[in-house]
């Protein structure tokens, strides 16, 4: 075990720490970029895929509330590497999946273990760095997890490429082994006082399991449903679930989250712009690999390593940011400027939207891509949490951590529900257009021979994906421009 008696060894402790979290931000990465080879592979439509990823985010969150009673007992090093050991066996078992079912409980596990791994990360990094070197195991933290996530898309790429899906999970599997053996190395152990756990109120917390899971899918599959009386039903039980929970963390002595500690103005306002950071990059995960796979044709590795552009960029970045980040000045104009910039990226990408665009042309675009997590969510994350002392801060980067889960899993649901229903009208009209219901095209068609009817039909599908990127692409693109324009109005974060 080092001793952390220099600068350096605090750096690397943040290193092995972000790259912790790094297991998280690469697993939901990688099967984002996998995500039509996984249906594919187990046969699922796309309404009920989104379980595969509503079920990691509602078990992450939930094990993010269990984790401060479960630090009263153990301490945070143990914690990690046994989230991490759970992480395995749930990226093992989705690895050996062949079924929806079976990929869905496999799921459950890895969520229990890889949800979370960054607020214990962060939180041990809070209790155990001395504040005078807290900058530089920061720095490493980020360093770890943009290192980590990086090369996601292109890994997922390449094992799909050369195996099929399953290959996928067992790099993430891999991946988390060697973090494992870098975390039993390096983290120390610390000093920990034992204290009695308390009641835990297992009524309150299997609700918010619940309210989580339900709420989830019914927001990412918000398009598909109708106001019916199933619809109301499933509304009214997530409501009574959740002010089951609510009463429980005002009226109990000891809850397992206690608001009234972290609610202040800039807290839920780095809350508000944390959910909707999340939300534009949980869509974009989902949407970039179908739109490069399925409307610009590439193939598999081209997609990945372009995807991963944005990634390298923003790890690129890191060290100029960290030298101007004192001489910034006020915050609010640092977001702002990343909200347009990352609304003129993705406008940029939407105007490329033709079917016929080279690799090459695509690259710039990823790369301004990567200064919109410099330029926004590492700002809100420098600003939001200033006010908290230690035992305050553990409480407040559970919510923030809860909300991430949860809003990266309905950007990227909704999305996926928003480009399929866009793509399937898509359809619906070139079809009509082609005429194919008239009965001499339709036999002309069909003497031509199936090979005629096969590029047809991919023809077909092209063009509607690229119809349904560009709608996609300009819709974030008004999202972020309201979000710039939001945050020059906020008074909270500066």
């Amino acid at each position: 075990m080092p001793r952390f008696d220099s600068p350096s060894h605090y750096t690397v402790l943040g290193l092995v720490a972000g790259a912790m979290t790094g297991v998280d931000f690469l697993a939901t990465l990688s099967v984002n970029f996998s995500e039509a080879s996984i249906r594919g592979g187990i046969g699922a439509s796309p309404d009920a895929f989104l379980w595969v990823l509503s079920v990691y985010a509602g078990a992450g969150a939930a094990a993010i509330l269990l984790l401060e009673r479960l630090a009263r007992r153990f301490r945070y090093r143990a914690l990690l590497l046994s989230f991490l050991a759970l992480f395995i066996v749930g990226s093992l078992l989705a690895a050996c999946s062949h079924s929806l079912s079976a990929l869905i409980a496999a799921r459950l596990l890895q969520g229990l273990g890889g949800g979370p791994l960054m607020t214990c990360s962060r939180v041990f990094l809070q209790s155990m760095v001395p504040p005078k070197s807290r900058g530089l195991a920061l720095r490493g933290f980020m360093y770890g997890i943009f290192a980590s996530s990086a090369p996601a898309p292109w890994l997922a790429a390449r094992l799909l490429q050369d195996s099929d899906w399953h290959a996928v999970f067992l790099m993430q599997a891999a991946f988390a082994a060697l973090v494992w053996l870098a975390g039993w190395r390096v983290l120390p152990h610390g000093r920990h006082r034992a204290r009695p756990l308390g009641h835990l109120d297992a009524v309150a917390a299997l609700s918010f399991c619940l309210a989580t899971l339900l709420a989830l899918h019914i927001l990412q599959d918000l398009r598909y449903q109708r106001p019916d009386a199933a619809f109301a039903g499933r509304v009214a039980l997530v409501l009574l679930l959740c002010t089951c929970v609510w009463r429980h963390l005002l009226r109990h002595a000891d809850p397992w989250f206690d608001w009234r500690r972290v609610a202040s103005r800039r807290y839920l306002t780095g809350l508000m712009f944390y959910t909707f950071y999340y939300l534009i990059n949980g869509a974009l995960a989902m949407v970039a690999p179908m739109y490069l796979l399925s409307g610009e044709a590439f193939d598999l590795d081209v997609a990945g390593w372009v995807q991963s552009t944005a990634g390298v960029g923003t790890l690129l970045l890191l060290p100029f940011y960290f030298r101007a980040a004192s001489r910034l000045g006020d915050r609010r104009h640092v977001m702002a400027v990343g909200f347009v910039l990352m609304a003129g990226c993705l406008l940029w990408l939407g105007a490329t939207v033709t079917g016929t665009t080279p690799w090459q042309r695509l690259l710039p675009i990823f790369a301004l891509k990567s200064v919109f997590p410099v330029l926004v969510v590492i700002q809100v994350a420098g600003l939001t949490f200033r006010e908290f002392d230690a035992p305050d801060f553990a409480h407040a980067y559970a919510m923030k951590n809860i909300l991430r889960l949860m809003a990266n899993a309905v950007g990227a649901g909704i999305a996926n529900v928003y480009w399929q229903d866009i793509a399937a009208q898509g359809r619906t009209r070139l079809v009509s257009r082609l005429g194919l219901g008239d009965a001499p095209d339709y036999a002309a068609v069909q003497a031509a021979g199936p090979d005629a009817l096969a590029r047809l039909s991919l023809l077909v599908d092209r063009q509607a994906a690229l119809l349904a990127a560009h709608q996609v692409f300009t819709l974030l693109a008004m999202g972020c421009l309201v979000g710039g324009v939001v945050v020059l109005c906020q008074r909270s974060l500066r």
